[in-house]
């Protein structure tokens, strides 16, 4: 296939996207467009979906690094426009990496955003480079050279999918997608409690604004909400009810006083320009600044691969639930690759790893909306809402009871997509051994925290980074088993042992 045919076809898929009139079947099509009445509703409700979760690593990472910096000012005021740099490239490329993907990666209603895989990992490379004698500056641009290269030396290796993919077989796609879904129960039962904010004040002793009892009611009034709106409405206003749960949230919790902080949304009159203000942009990081570390690199990339797992996971789950088909060899190739790249063009941006968002693979799960047109949408409008802070500030102040409320239907719904996999492949005896293996091993040990603190004590937190993700365990232990066990797991070996014998 030569270079203008190529070129024949991506125009081909671009054009298809908005080809056609706007009609409302469309949006259970991939391609064609729909009333903007209701492609920006879903459009939004996926970017309000992945919002909190495209933040939560940036404010992880940068409080650790901020806290790494003690009382030296420089330091404190360097790291602090960093993470405003972070959090605007990650906005910047949610939207261009999201369009990625609709047009030249997967070609699929994937929405990528930055992933918690990485955040252990970045945390023990800022250890390593203080405790070396670098400074908190140092261990940032150590950070942003090792994703530059681990997304790179991955994007690179996923081109090759089609070779290595043929060692995958189909439990193994199956086991990954029930391996995120258990990973995200933790995450949506804890945002459902209030969050890990307002818990971690509960434990530390310290007194809440607002009583803990209200996070909680607020977060049943969003889950009522969202389950009512979806057993109360027919056709494809049913589906809109994880925006309108998160809404009626929100105005439940405006009506408490102190739940919601509003100081994210000041604006500093005298300067409109800027991260304060009205109007900013993502900037290109100091690349003079730039460390390449081998260690660093190495780690920042098999958490690539982790992440690039986790990818072929979604983008299986997607297909499956929302297309009623496998996903192609093609597809998984190009959304894992373009994965990789988006990361090391993120990274120059000063963002954080981007990966296909699990939350939005689950509504299309809920919701079977699948349209590209309507995600197109979204991520537009996650590609200007960087140039804006108040917008992102607003939609920041969102509680996390609120978005807890509509997290345990999506979880819970990727974590069933896994077992609906499961089962159409068949409960044969093989695949029952090795789901009850990589669930009980794999899944289980990401939880044990007496086995985790040993391996502290033992100076093995690089294995205990590895080992905590469960999706990377059952990965591992369902690819292993899937070759190793025979097909037929009732081998009568006395008689093969009689039968050789006789002959």
């Amino acid at each position: 296939m030569n270079f203008k045919t190529v070129l024949s076809n991506a125009k081909e898929n671009f054009v298809s996207v908005f080809r056609g009139p706007a009609v409302e079947a469309n949006l259970f099509q991939l391609n064609g467009r729909t009333p903007l009445r209701k492609a920006i509703p879903f459009g939004i409700q996926h970017v309000l979906a992945m919002f909190a979760g495209n933040i939560a690593p940036i404010l992880i990472v940068f409080g650790f690094l901020l806290g790494l910096c003690g009382n030296n000012q420089e330091y404190l005021a360097a790291m602090s426009a960093f993470k405003v740099q972070a959090l605007l490239g990650a906005l910047f490329m949610a939207g261009v990496g999201t369009l990625v993907q609709l047009f030249i990666g997967a070609r699929l209603p994937l929405v990528i955003g930055t992933s918690f895989t990485f955040v252990p990992i970045f945390i023990t490379i800022a250890n390593s480079v203080v405790k070396s004698g670098g400074s908190p500056i140092d261990a940032y641009y150590q950070i942003m050279g090792s994703i530059i290269c681990g997304g790179l030396i991955v994007g690179f290796l996923c081109l090759f999918y089609k070779y290595w993919g043929r060692l995958l077989k189909p439990i193994v796609p199956a086991m990954v997608v029930l391996g995120i879904g258990l990973s995200l129960l933790g995450s949506g039962a804890t945002q459902f409690v209030g969050g890990s904010g307002i818990l971690s004040l509960i434990n530390s002793g310290q007194n809440l604004s607002v009583p803990y009892y209200a996070y909680i009611l607020v977060a049943l009034a969003t889950l009522v909400a969202a389950i009512i709106w979806s057993i109360s409405f027919k056709g494809v206003w049913k589906n809109l009810n994880i925006i309108v749960g998160i809404v009626f949230g929100y105005l439940v919790a405006c009506c408490i006083p102190g739940m919601i902080d509003f100081s994210p949304l000041s604006i500093d009159v005298n300067h409109l320009v800027g991260s304060s203000g009205i109007i900013d942009a993502p900037r290109f990081l100091d690349f003079s600044k730039l460390r390449f570390d081998g260690v660093s690199i190495a780690l920042v990339s098999i958490c690539c691969l982790v992440a690039a797992v986790e990818s072929i996971g979604d983008t299986s789950a997607l297909a499956e639930t929302g297309l009623g088909r496998p996903a192609t060899n093609r597809e998984i190739m190009a959304g894992i690759s373009c994965d990789g790249i988006n990361s090391a063009i993120g990274a120059c941006f000063g963002a954080l790893p981007l990966t296909t968002f699990s939350q939005n693979v689950g509504i299309v799960a809920q919701t079977k909306m699948v349209n590209r047109f309507t995600i197109f949408l979204g991520a537009c409008f996650l590609f200007l809402v960087s140039f804006f802070p108040p917008v992102a500030n607003f939609i920041y102040t969102i509680p996390d009871c609120v978005l807890g409320g509509t997290m345990v239907i999506l979880f819970g719904s990727i974590m069933v997509i896994g077992m609906k996999m499961l089962g159409e492949l068949g409960w044969s005896d093989k695949n029952v051994m090795i789901a009850s293996i990589a669930v009980c091993l794999g899944y289980g040990i990401s939880i044990s925290g007496d086995f985790f603190s040993a391996l502290t004590k033992s100076n093995l937190q690089w294995l205990a980074d590895i080992l905590g993700n469960c999706t990377l365990n059952m990965f591992v232990i369902s690819f292993i088993l899937s070759w190793v066990l025979p097909e037929n797991m009732s081998i009568n070996w006395r008689r093969k042992k009689k039968e050789t014998k006789d002959e």
